[in-house]
């Protein structure tokens, strides 16, 4: 059957570590969404929690049913729409990356982890090769987070789904140049995240949505003192329909985009997606950085007993 659905995101600042305040900075822009009569909306990955390569995004961290699961459930029970977004759950002795998507009637409609933490991330996450799909009233909705949009298992993972719609949250600022990021390397990274949902619309032929922060951006990286991050998100929150056509992006201000899309079954492209190497499709050689990082963050991860200690602690409080 061909359906046709309002979907929106909402991209915006976030600060680190201070939930309450980004959640509730949110909910104006949910007020908006639901004058559009949008029945799912998108905000980006690790909204609540903000984004940072340090101990400092742990303190941002939750259990399951933790705020901002409530927060979400609620939000999206008022507004009778599907609101997700990431959050740093702490589960035992690990933290994820744990996508969550809310029912209009103030119920899980399922979560997804990050299989893959990006670069400096696995310092302070783990990966979870978990599934990347969400069976709701409106259709099934495939859910790539961020940097594993990027990496060749992700288009797959989404033909093999059957998906109807893909949800793409992002926490993806602009790097700071330095002798390894030249202006041009930036230039193409913005054109990688302009690209990347016009790619997927295309090569499976579903509607996708994604949503990035703006904002600053601040950041340590763990091990380089001298590239620590100032730097800013750069927006580029975007919606494509199931025939590859933009329906809607925003530039680097705050704001909600929306758009009617179109489900339809009969645009799905039988054909899997080729899958060649690491990456989805051909980046310049200083991505490979990214894997190395990753690397070594997952190592460190496995050997600290101090995010042992703190995943603990965190798992079991703000859950009243």
């Amino acid at each position: 059957m061909t359906k046709k659905i309002q979907v929106a995101a909402v991209q915006l600042r976030s600060v680190d570590s201070d939930v309450e305040a980004n959640l509730s900075h949110a909910e104006p822009y949910l007020e908006q969404a639901a004058a559009r009569e949008a029945r799912l909306v998108l905000l980006p990955e690790f909204y609540p929690s903000g984004y940072v390569f340090s101990e400092a995004l742990w303190d941002a961290a939750e259990p399951a049913e933790g705020p901002t699961v409530r927060w979400l459930r609620a939000q999206a029970r008022r507004h009778g729409f599907y609101l997700g977004t990431s959050f740093i759950e702490a589960e035992g002795e690990h933290f994820y990356n744990t996508f969550v998507l809310a029912a209009p009637g103030g119920t899980d409609a399922g979560r997804v982890r990050k299989q893959t933490p990006a670069a400096w991330e696995a310092f302070y996450t783990r990966g979870d090769p978990g599934s990347h799909t969400i069976d709701t009233a409106i259709g099934r909705v495939g859910v790539g987070i961020c940097l594993e949009n990027l990496i060749s298992y992700t288009p797959g993972l989404m033909h093999a789904g059957a998906v109807d719609l893909m949800l793409m949250p992002h926490s993806a600022p602009t790097p700071a140049p330095s002798f390894l990021v030249s202006r041009a390397i930036i230039r193409r990274w913005h054109e990688t995240l302009e690209e990347t949902p016009l790619h997927y619309a295309r090569t499976l032929g579903v509607p996708v949505v994604l949503a990035n922060k703006v904002g600053p951006w601040e950041s340590p990286l763990p091990g380089l003192p001298l590239l620590d991050q100032r730097s800013s998100f750069p927006g580029v929150t975007t919606i494509v329909d199931s025939d590859g056509a933009l329906r809607a992006r925003l530039d680097d201000r705050e704001g909600v985009v929306s758009a009617d899309v179109t489900l339809d079954a009969r645009r799905r492209e039988p054909t899997p997606p080729a899958c060649r190497g690491y990456w989805a499709w051909d980046l310049p050689w200083q991505a490979n950085i990214l894997r190395a990082v990753q690397s070594v963050g997952s190592a460190w991860y496995r050997l600290s007993r101090e995010r042992r200690r703190r995943a603990l602690l965190a798992s079991r409080r703000r859950s009243g």
